[in-house]
Parts: structure tokens; C-alpha cells; sequence
């Protein structure tokens, strides 16, 4: 009794080894896929872009895709936004999902869309947006300075109503400026605290071999009438150049004769 006690306790340790082992490959085929602490102990104004392509066998891909928009649509931890997101359910299955997620969120994000399928395209692209963020700041500066010396204009006008009006103007364009400035500010730095991962699942394997044949026959019907239509339209075209090479034939023709008879 106890051997058989000790044998099953060997196979579920072998058991969770080799599911932890899996999860842990699976995690580390991602692991290089957000290396940039070098990069960004240079430069914290890199915005990364990951591109990932996914081999899924063909029942699960329309599972898989429900999963991946579930869970970012529910996400809190990674702070996950659904982009774009589409499915095709034809014969050869595919889904397309954009999301932008914290650097944290990308491994684990991936290494969910992963489970049983394998990966076909890996490629990251990073931006560097150093130079917008300054140049952006700069103006904010710039624009705050500016509205604090109108504003401390304002007070000293002594109530010259034309000079009012035309600080008040000023005013309101300034702050409209500042508004923007402030919101691309806070565009350029969400898209430098947050990675964009461009997830594509697929599966090289059709859904059936019958199937392009039914659709086709299916599609018969319509086929045949669009095919008649073409031909009927290729005919009204020709007609109207048939008469007027005709003309031309017959004309070109007595010509001839009248002139063979000189």
C-alpha cells in the first residue's frame, strides 16, 4: 500500500514538473521580447511596438480569440486596451487583436495567446519620441510663462476696456494651445509607459477540403448571372465600333474600286 502511495506521489511530481516546465518554456520564448533596460537607462522616451504571429490548430483559433479580447476587455493588473480586434471564420481561420499594455503585461499576455499553438513571427520596433517630449515641454513652458505675464497684464490695465479685451482674447487662445499642448503630452507619454502588441492568430490547416467546392457551387448561380452580364456588357460595347468599322470597311472598299477603274 505504501509503495503504491509512494509511486503516485512520483507521478504527480513528474506531473506538475512537466506542466510548470511547459508554462516556463512557454513564458521564456517571449523573455527577449521587451529587452530594452539598456536602451532605456539611456533614453525613458522609447515607445515599443510588438508584432506576433501565432500557429493555432484550426479549432482553436476562434477560442482563443474570444480569450484574448475577454481577458483585456476584464484586465486591471496590466491596465490592457482592446485597439482593434477581427475574426474571420471562412475556411482558413484567422484573428487579428491590437492592444496596448504595460511592459509588465506583454509576457504574460503573449504566453496565454501561445498555449498549444507556436510561434511563426516575432519582431519588435522601437520609436524614439525624446525629442518630441522636450520640444513639447518646452512650448508648454513657454505657453505657461506667457499666460502668467498676460494674466499679470490683465490686473494692471487699469480698466482700459480695449486692452482688457484684447488681453482676454490673447488669454483664451493661450489656454486653447496649453489644452492641446498638455494633451499630447499626455498622448506621448501613454504611448511611452504602455507597449502596442499586434497579436495575429491563424492556422495553416483549412477548416475542410469539401468545403472551397460547396462554396463554389453555392456561389454558381450568381457566378453564371455576373458572368452573362459581362458578356452581355462586352457586346453593347462592340456593337457601336462593329457599325463604325463597317462604314469605314465599305467606304475605304468603293474608294478602292473607283479608283482601280481610273
Amino acid at each position: 500500500m505504501n509503495l503504491r502511495y509512494l509511486i503516485a506521489l512520483l507521478a504527480f511530481a513528474v506531473l506538475v514538473s512537466g506542466c510548470s516546465s511547459s508554462e516556463d518554456d512557454s513564458s521564456a520564448e517571449f523573455s527577449d521580447i521587451r529587452m530594452g533596460a539598456q536602451q532605456e537607462e539611456k533614453n525613458k522616451y522609447l515607445a515599443y511596438t510588438h508584432r506576433i504571429s501565432i500557429d493555432l490548430p484550426v479549432n482553436k483559433v476562434k477560442d482563443r480569440y474570444d480569450e484574448l479580447v475577454e481577458w483585456c476587455v476584464d484586465d486591471r493588473e496590466f491596465k490592457c486596451m482592446l485597439l482593434d480586434s477581427s475574426l474571420s471564420t471562412s475556411n482558413f481561420v484567422h484573428a487579428k487583436i491590437r492592444v496596448r499594455i504595460v511592459p509588465e503585461g506583454v509576457v504574460p499576455y503573449l504566453t496565454k495567446a501561445s498555449d498549444q499553438g507556436s510561434t511563426t513571427e516575432k519582431s519588435t520596433e522601437v520609436e524614439d519620441l525624446a525629442e518630441s517630449i522636450v520640444d513639447n515641454q518646452k512650448r508648454l513652458e513657454m505657453l505657461s510663462d506667457y499666460r502668467d505675464k498676460l494674466e499679470a497684464l490683465s490686473e494692471r490695465s487699469d480698466g482700459d476696456v480695449e486692452a482688457l479685451v484684447k488681453i482676454a482674447s490673447e488669454l483664451a487662445k493661450v489656454q486653447s494651445d496649453l489644452e492641446y499642448s498638455l494633451g499630447k503630452k499626455a498622448h506621448l507619454m501613454q504611448r511611452v509607459e504602455m507597449d502596442v502588441v499586434n497579436l495575429n492568430l491563424f492556422s495553416r490547416s483549412q477548416k475542410s477540403f469539401w468545403r472551397p467546392i460547396g462554396e463554389s457551387i453555392s456561389e454558381f448561380g450568381s457566378n453564371l448571372s455576373e458572368g452573362i452580364s459581362s458578356v452581355i456588357t462586352i457586346i453593347a460595347y462592340l456593337i457601336p465600333w462593329t457599325i463604325l468599322l463597317s462604314i469605314i470597311v465599305f467606304v475605304a472598299r468603293k474608294l478602292w474600286v473607283r479608283r482601280k477603274r481610273l
